[in-house]
């Protein structure tokens, strides 16, 4: 066959493929309209998509019978696959330096952190970090006070299962619950677990990069990439979304599960899963679904086939997952209707949408000349130009079923994180249940991310392999690694919370419950209450009750008698008003006038904090 008619053969296969794969898309619900140089190409019948593909496999069987697919493609891809295969395997043993390429991309992750990490107790805002350290402190008290009620956190009484309005942070609080029992400081104890996050997520991608390319640089600018990925900027007062390490170390279980299928890999796989799960049921749930194709694309490439072994392989895994999902998924089971379902157009007023992967966000401190900080959050998701390049290195071509696995992730990565606007965002949420109690479909952009992760490892690996031939292989290490930190510079200020609580809450027994005012500043009285576990009225979280949205309406009007009686009527047994948290000082005497005067009233403390008066008063 002469070369311009492989040329037209591949181009037919590759016409015939992209049908096919519309009408699947299409298929599982997925559909859309595209404009391209003035033309409308609308993507919304199945039927349409099936017929151009029979029509194009029936002229390509006809011109080129017996001719392999895509022809024109180079025929040593099988090699690449096989020696990638191998080299991955042969990764299982450590060099000598891994220890100090390891200990050096985890150094690097810190190097921005310094004003958070010289400070610990400071936090970057004063409401998700200490709502944190909250979730901490309550876990760890319910689990010593009534394990039976685990998720029972002390706000938004008379709710139960409070704990379940957001993530729960099993696993942080867990590792928290011994310290935070023996009487440390929640806020302390938070962010200590927030930071020691960057370490772990720069040694798991080192980690993965490592067993990739077998290359040790590689591995320590991936550790830089996949730590300060500017995902981790953009929630740097997200606790649970921190915790990124257990994805590259899923992708590592699975590929060594593919390699060689064993039971206790499939151990390993299931138990890295549900850990991510139990970190952040985000990530977990996004993770099982990311992995699934990834996994698929990989097993394809490796000519890994069903058979026995890798069914018993990946049976322990699937165990362990659906064990650990139903744990967890239970206590969220048990209230729905508290939470309910997040509708599709709430998830797509927080999805992304594709020019906003060209925003960066305002703790990139390389872009804050282009960045507007604060304006569209958690949908600002620029990754840096560094790992861009990088990542473009090693797509073009992707060289391996590893990087044709990460570029098919990352697209899917891509698409979930558009929500509803994208292809198939609708089908997770029609089919798989727990998709409809999340809010956020952008989270996906950790994927996205990871995907980028793994092709910059493949594209250093490339870069340095060149450079070594000219002998200039350390000089452009050197170059890569300091590129990656100074592209991924983040910009961290933080500041500082309360050390003690004001005095009355000396006078608080854990039977009370509290009505505290003002009212906006939930997350103060929360952090309050680790002293004193009572039980609150008021409360910050995910998700809100219709009934709690009522009284907080009824109680607006504060000092005012009816909003009062509100707050009596909601079930509270004391009343609180803290001066220092009022944003309008003039409100402050005027309203301690109206408490005193108010006769189902009676003052039980007062006390003077941060300059300003603050009273704890008795309903009669």
């Amino acid at each position: 066959m002469s070369g311009i008619r492989r040329i037209l053969v591949t181009l037919l296969d590759a016409a015939a493929i992209a049908a096919g794969s519309a009408a699947l898309v299409i298929l599982l619900g997925g559909g859309t309209r595209l404009a391209f140089a003035g033309m409308r190409i609308s993507l919304r019948g199945v039927v349409n998509a099936l017929v151009v593909c029979v029509a194009l496999a029936a002229l390509r069987l006809l011109i080129a019978r017996g001719e392999r697919l895509l022809p024109a493609l180079p025929r040593q891809a099988g090699g690449a696959v096989r020696e990638e295969r191998s080299r991955f395997a042969s990764t299982a043993v450590r060099p000598a330096g891994f220890w100090l390429y390891a200990a050096a991309a985890a150094l690097a992750s810190l190097v921005w952190l310094m004003p958070h990490v010289l400070h610990p107790r400071r936090v970057p805002d004063r409401g998700d970090p200490v709502f944190s350290a909250w979730r901490l402190a309550a876990f760890a008290h319910q689990l010593a006070a009534d394990p039976r009620r685990l998720f029972d956190g002390n706000i938004f009484y008379p709710e139960t299962r409070t704990l379940t309005y957001s993530d729960a942070t099993v696993l942080q609080a867990m590792a928290a619950a011994p310290v935070l029992l023996l009487g440390a400081d929640p806020l302390l104890v938070g962010n200590l677990l927030f930071l020691i996050a960057f370490p772990l997520n720069a040694l798991a991608f080192f980690y993965l990069a490592w067993r990739l390319t077998a290359d040790l640089r590689c591995g320590f600018v991936a550790g830089v990439f996949g730590a300060l990925y500017p995902f981790h900027g953009e929630h740097y007062s997200h606790l649970e979304l921190q915790y990124t390490f257990f994805i590259p170390l899923a992708i590592v279980a699975l590929l060594d599960l593919l390699v060689s299928p064993a039971v206790r890999r499939g151990v390993a796989l299931g138990a890295i899963v549900a850990a991510q799960w139990f970190a952040s049921m985000y990530l977990g749930l996004m993770l099982l679904t990311f992995l699934a194709p990834f996994g698929a694309i990989v097993a394809a490439g490796w000519g890994v086939g069903p058979s026995r072994r890798l069914a018993a392989a990946l049976a322990p895994a699937a165990a362990i997952v659906a064990l650990s999902f139903a744990l967890l998924g239970l206590p969220y089971m048990q209230s729905p209707a508290a939470r309910g379902d997040r509708s599709l157009a709430l998830a797509g007023a927080f999805s992304a949408q594709p020019a906003e992967y060209g925003r960066p966000q305002g703790r990139l401190a390389a872009y804050q000349w282009i960045s507007r900080r604060g304006n569209r959050s958690e949908r600002e998701m620029f990754p840096g130009l560094a790992i861009l390049g990088a990542a473009a290195i090693g797509a073009v071509p992707a060289g391996g079923a590893v990087g044709a696995a990460a570029l098919v992730g990352g697209a899917l990565a891509f698409d979930w994180s558009l929500g509803p606007y994208g292809l198939t965002y609708d089908d997770l949420y029609r089919w798989v249940m727990p998709y409809r109690g999340l809010r956020v479909p952008a989270r996906f952009s950790v994927f996205v991310g990871t995907a980028l992760v793994v092709l910059a490892a493949l594209g250093t690996r490339r870069l340095f392999a060149a450079a070594a031939r000219v002998r200039l292989g350390t000089p452009a290490f050197a170059a890569v690694a300091a590129l990656a930190l100074v592209d991924l510079r983040l910009d961290v200020r933080v500041v500082d919370f309360w050390t003690d609580p004001p005095d009355i809450y000396r006078s608080v027994t854990p039977s009370m419950v509290l009505a505290e005012f003002p009212w906006d500043r939930s997350p103060d009285y929360m952090y309050f209450s680790t002293r004193h576990w009572a039980r609150l009225l008021n409360g910050y979280s995910g998700s809100f009750t219709e009934r709690w949205i009522s009284l907080q309406t009824r109680v607006e009007p504060f000092p005012a008698p009816e909003a009062i009686a509100a707050a009596r009527a909601a079930g509270a047994t004391h009343l609180t008003f803290n001066c220092a948290l009022e944003p309008r000082q003039y409100r402050c005497a005027p309203t301690f006038e109206a408490l005193d005067a108010n006769p189902s009233l009676e003052l039980v403390a007062s006390s003077r904090w941060e300059g300003a008066h603050v009273r704890l008063y008795r309903f009669r």
